[in-house]
């Protein structure tokens, strides 16, 4: 298993002292898709997908829940994973501890990234935390079975890359990419699953954060404030109905009216379950 203790992070686990109630998360979701147009399941339409979210707390003082669980969606994109390079999930791959080996293992097989900005701190000194922002790499990743890092099967999945060094930065700003209290290095695996979307197939991207990752030393919490993600608009040639059409890694397949909605399922530890809907351009 992944392991994340850090001098730094004992010392911040030290300072908790009696228990301060949190509120309720509150959240934003943003996306938007290019090219327009929907597409259809025999005439997929590839497109590129920008997506964005951020959690609070409802006392903004307070740094917020750590998120367990995550579903993420959009009405009628549907993915070929099967049709693009991919690369393990293992430690050969996607979860190799040295970032360096992980990119070049991976290289052929990525397909977007962006930032994420996250606080960590005491569980009961919930307004005292340290700054975190990581770089965050998306990999296609190869069916198969990970052992602890998890398991992937055969409608595909990705690799939610993130890495972070010392020291911590002083704020969240987008400059201090790469910097964190503690090191981490490794990837969440990320698995897809075909939902209905306002009644429209869609492919939903489904994955549990590992305890290590929001908890990396005991009495410490992690939580993600902003994410900024993108998924390239990557074209290749997949059989379909018989016929030989170009797809995309993400590809719309249709949506109803004019727009698409953008849709997030977030299950906080706490067992507070919340989903978020963002309408946009189709």
């Amino acid at each position: 298993m992944r392991k994340l203790l850090i001098p730094a992070l004992v010392v911040l686990a030290a300072l908790a002292v009696a228990g301060i109630a949190y509120a309720a998360n509150v959240y934003t979701v943003d996306g938007s898709t290019k090219p327009g147009g929907k597409g259809s399941p025999a005439k997929p339409l590839p497109v590129s997908l920008n997506f964005d979210y951020t959690v609070a707390d409802e006392d903004a003082t307070n740094r917020g829940i750590p998120v367990k669980k995550y579903f993420i969606g959009a009405e009628g994109l549907v993915t070929y994973p099967e049709a693009f390079p991919s690369c393990s999930g293992g430690a050969s791959g996607a979860n190799n501890p040295d970032p360096a080996a992980a990119a070049k293992a991976c290289k052929k097989a990525r397909v977007g990234g962006g930032i994420i900005k996250a606080l960590v701190g005491a569980r009961n000194t919930p307004t005292a935390s340290a700054n975190c922002v990581l770089n965050l790499n998306l990999y296609n990743l190869k069916p198969g079975n990970y052992g602890d890092f998890g398991k992937v099967g055969k409608n595909g999945g990705l690799a939610i890359r993130i890495d972070g060094d010392p020291p911590p930065p002083p704020s969240i700003d987008d400059q201090y990419k790469g910097q964190c209290l503690a090191a981490q290095h490794a990837s969440i695996l990320a698995t897809y699953a075909t939902v209905k979307i306002k009644g429209v197939t869609s492919d939903e991207l489904r994955f549990t954060v590992p305890p290590e990752l929001l908890h990396p030393a005991q009495g410490l919490d992690v939580t993600v404030r902003q994410v900024g993600s993108a998924i390239v608009k990557k074209t290749a040639v997949k059989m379909i109905k018989g016929v030989k059409r170009k797809v995309g890694f993400y590809s719309s397949i249709g949506c109803k009216g004019g727009k698409r909605s953008i849709q997030v399922t977030f299950v906080s530890e706490t067992g507070q379950k919340s989903p978020k809907t963002k309408d946009g351009k189709c």
